[in-house]
């Protein structure tokens, strides 16, 4: 039972611990993720604005490059002309031009990038290409300057693949793209490599779950080393309370064996009355119930290292259900075995402890099976694992409807679906709760269910290896 608990302590703090890892690794890395599309897509609006010329405005002819000034700046440049040329004043030199010209378009570059968060560094080490198309989606113009890796032929090709999914931005293959419409008959399409963006997302992921592991392993040591001083008071608490009900049990076996024996006494001298009949029923009762507490007690949790051999189940269930033909023929009702294998199958498992589980399954089906009732046992192999499937008819008055509804509950201790009516049948709540125990012990399992107004137990133990004996 310490160790059990142990085990669930440890279980749940890590537990804990990782979902606190996951969220943290995935919260920075979505947080990553979100930076760097952002930032993309910040690039990218820059990159569409300024005609894919990051650092500023095109060098163009003296004609055009006159068209691109300010008006403020081209009304100066004509008022200083007029004015040079009234006062005999040589007009501005070609080079003083040149120079007007650079300041102008290095303020507008920057000034874009300031706006969208850049550097001029960040700007100019963007991988990227650019392609033009007019009204009719024909390519007219494109710029591969920026990247080494695109020719101009995949650059057309790539644009046509793009402009065929029909949206305005996105990612496709290794670049996040970008269009937007420069004026009525003209668009721009830029893309963008983000194979570093993607590599270094790949890397952060890399190396945060790295971290995480190594800090889920460094947990791991201290919740091992503090689990048993964690659940001390539990445990102690657990550990007395079974030796009370094992102390508990030891010493009512000789008073209820007293008590049974004076009453068959009575019984002799005075014949049987209905008294010495409840006397002796309630004994027997108390008897069991004291039996199964017992059993609790001792396989609780699996704590009990039973000895287990080789041996047959199909003899097995015969042999127990010998005790229970009589009480079963009383009520009418009927039982059969059903074995499906040539052979036994053979079980590793400890023999006294499995005979006990039957004893607790024949035991509820006698009690509970309606009058006239069938009682049912099938017994199949698998590849590793026998089934023992013990089914019989139930009536609604017992519950059915109220198992079917969650059939697990029949294992808790103290549970019934009818209290007043479990007492009449002498039922009292924990065998189940012993069968589950006992399967556990054998490294079995044991579940219930409600079929076509049957209920149906099936136990599942392990199947002995062909080269052991009995």
């Amino acid at each position: 039972m310490v160790k059990t608990l142990q085990r669930k302590f440890i279980a749940a703090s890590m537990l804990a611990v990782t979902i606190l890892l996951v969220t943290l690794v995935g919260a920075i890395n979505i947080l990553y993720c979100h930076s760097v599309m952002t930032r993309e897509n910040n690039m990218l609006e820059m990159l569409c604005e300024t005609d894919g010329q990051p650092d500023g405005p095109r060098r163009l002819s003296d004609t055009e490059r006159r068209e691109e000034l300010p008006d403020s700046d081209a009304a100066r440049s004509g008022e200083g002309g007029q004015e040079g040329n009234q006062a005999g004043s040589p007009e501005r030199s070609e080079t003083q031009q040149d120079e007007q010209y650079g300041q102008h378009a290095e303020h507008n570059g920057m000034d874009r990038l300031i706006r969208h968060g850049f550097s001029m560094d960040d700007a100019l080490s963007a991988r990227f290409f650019a392609v033009w198309f007019d009204e009719d989606r024909e390519i007219v113009a494109k710029d591969t300057s920026r990247i080494y890796a695109v020719t101009a032929e995949e650059a057309s090709l790539l644009a046509r693949d793009i402009i065929s999914l029909g949206k305005s931005s996105g990612v496709y293959q290794d670049f996040r793209y970008m269009i937007r419409e420069k004026d009525s008959s003209q668009e721009i399409l830029v893309a963008m490599d983000i194979s570093r963006d993607r590599e270094d997302m790949i890397r952060i992921l890399g190396i945060s779950a790295l971290i995480a592991a190594v800090c889920w392993i460094a947990m791991l040591l201290p919740v091992h080393a503090l689990a048993k001083r964690a659940i001390a008071p539990t445990a102690m608490s657990i550990e007395r309370q079974k030796q009370f009900v094992t102390n508990a049990g030891h010493e009512l076996k000789t008073p209820l064996a007293i008590i049974q024996a004076n009453t068959e006494a009575l019984e002799l001298y005075n014949g049987e009355s209905k008294w010495t009949r409840n006397i002796r029923a309630q004994t027997i009762r108390l008897s069991g119930l004291m039996q199964n507490l017992l059993t609790l007690s001792r396989m609780d949790e699996n704590s009990l290292n039973l000895e287990k051999k080789v041996f047959a189940l199909y003899p097995l269930a015969g042999e127990v259900w010998e005790n229970f033909a009589e009480p079963a023929s009383g009520r009418n009702l009927s039982f059969r075995i059903i074995y499906e294998e040539k052979e036994d199958a053979r079980v590793l498992a400890n023999r006294e402890s499995i005979a006990q589980l039957l004893s607790i399954l024949f035991d509820n089906a006698v009690k509970y099976t309606p009058r006239g009732g069938e009682i049912e046992v099938r017994i199949c192999s698998a590849a590793d694992s026998v089934r023992l499937i013990q089914s019989n008819t139930v009536s609604e008055t017992d519950g059915a409807g109220k198992i079917a509804e969650d059939p697990d509950r029949l294992f808790e201790r103290f549970y019934r679906t009818d209290a007043d009516r479990s007492r009449k049948k002498g039922g009292y709540g924990i065998g189940l709760s012993a069968a589950r125990a006992i399967a556990g012990a054998n490294s079995g399992t044991i579940s219930a269910e409600i079929e076509n107004g049957r209920i149906v137990f099936t136990v599942i133990l392990k199947k002995a290896g062909r080269d052991r004996t009995a």
